[in-house]
């Protein structure tokens, strides 16, 4: 097994590459602890560029099943090869346009890593797709996506909405030890509102 671990946070390096985004460990660890998953729990990730997210929820949840999507043809196929080289068979991978092609099915949890700019659509879809007690968790790099999240949620009655920026510097030996900052990264997170 290539993570020999049983704590989230696989270093980048493990994942196989491309001209697609990855969401870098830190933020991916932060952004697991928002999804509260269980070993059980089905989960779709929006947007899922090289599937580290997607990997990742599959390790955490080995009795559940991972839905993941991109519209693009090579994250597509590096999710694939990245959930094969952790040897995850509780992964599907679709390759479509969001929300057009996002599946009809009820998910515990919904993580958003792409398409912040149809907010409103996506998180009218996770109001109608996620099961009781469902959270969405989203990460941005920009104000107005975490504006319009932020915004949707609450039109959209979710409860304990939470946003969190996230600034991680890294050390770098050059000369001398260094901090590189990575881009501020805006974690939101809320819980569907479920009426008895």
């Amino acid at each position: 097994m290539v993570w020999q671990h049983s704590t989230p946070g696989i270093p980048e390096t493990l994942f196989e590459r491309g001209s697609v985004p990855l969401t870098k460990t830190e933020v991916r660890v932060i952004a697991l602890s928002k999804l509260k998953l269980n070993l059980d729990s089905t989960v779709l990730d929006i947007g899922c560029g090289t599937g580290s997210m997607t990997v990742e929820a599959g390790l955490r949840c080995p009795r559940g099943r991972i839905t993941a999507i991109d519209r693009n043809e090579e994250a597509v196929n590096l999710t694939k090869s990245n959930a094969q080289k952790f040897g995850l068979s509780n992964i599907d991978v679709i390759c479509g346009t969001v929300p057009e092609n996002l599946p009809e099915s009820f998910f515990d949890r919904i993580f958003i890593g792409g398409g912040g700019l149809k907010a409103q659509e996506l998180v009218s879809y996770a109001e109608r797709h996620l099961n009781k007690n469902g959270i969405l968790v989203a990460d941005t790099i920009l104000l107005d996506s975490g504006y319009k999240i932020l915004t949707a949620l609450e039109a959209h009655n979710f409860i304990d909405i939470e946003c969190i920026c996230l600034n991680i510097s890294r050390g770098e030996k050059l000369s001398g030890w260094m901090m590189k900052a990575l881009n501020p990264i805006y974690i939101i997170s809320g819980k569907k509102h479920w009426e008895k």
